[in-house]
């Protein structure tokens, strides 16, 4: 018996620290990237790890940072897939981000208020952007996201008031509600094909924008008639073989409709 409560009692010593170590709100390791600063990482699945918050990264994080592919921990190689959830938020003081081939998320409101922030590079295996990824990010200059993005957040670049120009990717079906409000130095949008839907407010505070183009032959539906994406004093350029379907609609009917 004695024997018996000295195993439970070893069982349990040994499970007390393990579940006091089980915070998933606090990052699991770091390491230095080859562009010098110290980044933390959690381990999201096996082999795999995101770009972790800290406390600390607005007073640390500075200039260009170059996330890498891969680190290394406890002797094992981690292979570096997304950027967590407010991850870089508020860390006004980095310039530039280039982000690996490896990684596939960047997490909501993963770069918001990064007011110095004037390059990000996205990679191709790019899939996903979280809502409000880079609210207020008032210094990019030029945004392109890969067409291997399908899936956009809303509000993901309200706030950019200096970028001139988004390239928007072919792989999304639908522009998410207030997603480019307030970038007010934009002149145009090009439109993909695969757009079925705009969002509510999608391409609100517009103060510069003089045309919008769209390239598919099937007129995307407003997500809301109430707050269209855009006013009706902008004027839409469309495609030869979808002019009549524009000039039909009850919604882009009311626009002026070029053809190009």
């Amino acid at each position: 018996m004695k024997k018996i409560l000295l195993l439970i009692t070893i069982v349990l010593m040994g499970l007390t620290p393990l579940r006091a170590q089980q915070d998933d709100s606090k990052a699991d390791f770091s390491a230095v990237c080859s562009s010098g600063q110290v980044l933390y990482y959690k381990i999201v699945d096996f082999g795999e790890v995101n770009v972790w918050y800290q406390e600390e990264y607005p007073e640390l994080l500075g200039g260009f940072v170059k996330v890498p592919r891969t680190v290394r921990y406890n002797g094992e190689n981690y292979v570096v897939t997304g950027i967590g959830d407010g991850c870089f938020s508020n860390c006004i003081r980095v310039q530039g981000m280039e982000l690996p081939t490896t990684m596939f998320y960047i997490g909501h409101a993963a770069f918001a208020h990064c007011t110095d922030l004037r390059f990000i590079e996205m990679p191709k295996t790019l899939t996903s952007i979280g809502d409000r990824a880079f609210e207020d990010c008032t210094s990019l200059i030029d945004v392109v996201m890969p067409n291997s993005v399908w899936q956009l957040g809303a509000y993901a670049f309200k706030d950019c008031v200096n970028v001139r120009h988004f390239v928007i990717s072919h792989g999304l079906t639908e522009i998410p509600e207030g997603c480019f409000e307030n970038c007010s130095s934009v002149t145009d949008y090009l439109i993909p094909a695969n757009i079925t839907t705009l969002g509510c407010g999608a391409f609100a505070g517009y103060a510069k924008l003089n045309s919008v183009i769209f390239l598919g032959t099937v007129p995307p539906l407003p997500a809301c008639a109430s707050e269209p994406a855009f006013g009706r004093e902008i004027p839409i350029t469309v495609t030869r073989q979808a002019f009549d379907a524009y000039k039909a609609s009850y919604i882009w009917g009311q626009y002026t409709i070029k053809s190009m």
